[in-house]
């Protein structure tokens, strides 16, 4: 996994990137494995969540919310485990140039029709900013209720669209707000939680995803 990058993408506010981004940077920290967190969005949630008191549990950080992160991206993922990227909840360059760099693209989609529309542009936007190459990427469900009716609507919906998606979702769990209150992430407050365990096993897919990863060779168009 050394020196791989993942760019969290969504067109849309509200998909949980700013929390599956720390979460996963702070879970390969906990785990030794040097992670880099990129914050791209100009909104600076990951910065400001790193002003409070348990300031993300002193991870490596950068803010750089311009078109040209992808050089950032590029110069400094070789020197860590891993490098997470937020990107904007809105279609723009930053999230293009993002995207052009990545190893691994995580789109978090929430279980909702109108989420999974904008998740669609999400892929287009993927698509047509790649030159010579496509990164691999994942939907990831968040803020599911396990068991309900519209959670296993929009996974079957998805799958037989042929969209694909990690096998674990990001429940809707307070403990994620709770965390977030103190700079934290569950996997700093309640290790042994649910919440921690699912972050777990997302980290898991991924891991397996990049450990058979192509060759970069993508620039942004």
């Amino acid at each position: 996994m050394s020196g791989s990058v993942i760019t969290i993408a969504s067109l849309k506010g509200g998909s949980g990137k700013t929390t599956l981004a720390t979460c996963l940077a702070v879970h390969w920290h906990l785990k030794w494995t040097n992670p880099l967190l990129i914050d791209a969005d100009p909104q600076r949630s990951i910065m400001r969540l790193a002003e409070r008191g348990q300031a993300l549990g002193g991870i490596d950080l950068m803010a750089q919310a311009d078109k040209n992160v992808w050089e950032t991206i590029k110069t400094h993922s070789p020197n860590y485990g891993v490098t997470i990227v937020d990107t904007p909840g809105f279609d723009s360059d930053i999230t293009v140039a993002a995207l052009a760099v990545a190893d691994l693209v995580l789109i978090p989609v929430k279980a909702s029709p109108l989420d999974v529309d904008r998740m669609m542009d999400t892929v287009k936007t993927l698509m047509s900013g790649m030159t010579g190459w496509a990164p691999t990427f994942r939907c990831v469900l968040t803020q599911t209720t396990r068991g309900s009716v519209i959670s296993r609507h929009i996974r079957a919906e998805l799958e037989e669209s042929g969209f694909p998606l990690l096998a674990t979702d990001m429940p809707n769990r307070v403990a994620y707000a709770e965390a977030g209150l103190y700079g934290a992430t569950p996997s700093q407050l309640a290790p042994e939680g649910p919440a921690a365990r699912d972050i777990t096993d997302i980290a898991t897919e991924a891991e397996v995803l990049l450990s058979t990863k192509k060759p970069r060779k993508a620039t942004s168009a």
